[in-house]
């Protein structure tokens, strides 16, 4: 006799797969599942890693709760993430966190850059000069507004290529807590 009150869970799984779960409901379990990545990431291989998103993902999705509640009794993704550590006091480098401060740390150098060849050529512009050059970063930025035209450049040596390098490798070392590879002493 099958018990009709408490359906086998492939049911389940092929119940909610066919209805779907709305974009809200995928959205928050996404997200969640992505963040808790992220803390697994310091804490366990990524076969493993993976094993338990997918199986994480799973199980939300024939949860027959509302995706707010069943992704709120899982507690915080640092919580979670720390359930899952063999070894809660060694954690690995966050990679992934790297790349994104990396990205950001970039994007803020770009930004800063554009910024102040902006505020060269307006200078220029505002002034009786036809040109200016200066230094940003180690790298030579000129700025010129003539009758012939408006413009800005910088070099071409070295420096334009190697600063940024040296911002992005930094930015990721930093922001994926490289420092935790290192072996440990054993006091």
């Amino acid at each position: 006799m099958i018990d009709q009150k408490h359906p086998a869970p492939d049911d389940l799984l092929a119940e909610r797969a066919a209805r779907g779960l709305s974009v809200a409901d995928r959205w928050r379990r996404d997200s969640y599942l992505q963040r808790l990545d992220w803390h697994l990431e310091a804490v366990v291989t990524g076969r493993e890693r993976r094993s338990i998103i997918r199986s994480l993902r799973d199980e939300l999705s024939v949860d027959q709760r509302p995706m707010t509640i069943a992704v709120a009794d899982l507690g915080s993704p640092r919580a979670l993430a720390a359930r899952y550590a063999d070894d809660p006091a060694r954690l690995r480098p966050t990679w992934s966190i790297g790349v994104i401060w990396g990205g950001v740390a970039i994007l803020a150098y770009w930004f800063s850059f554009a910024l102040f060849t902006l505020g060269m050529l307006s200078v220029v512009e505002q002034s009786t000069l036809d040109e200016a050059h200066a230094r940003f970063f180690f790298v030579d930025v000129l700025a010129f507004a003539n009758e012939d035209g408006i413009g800005v450049g910088w070099s071409g040596d070295v420096a334009w290529i190697l600063v940024p390098i040296v911002i992005i490798a930094v930015a990721v070392l930093v922001g994926a807590r490289c420092w935790r590879a290192l072996p440990r002493s054993r006091d």
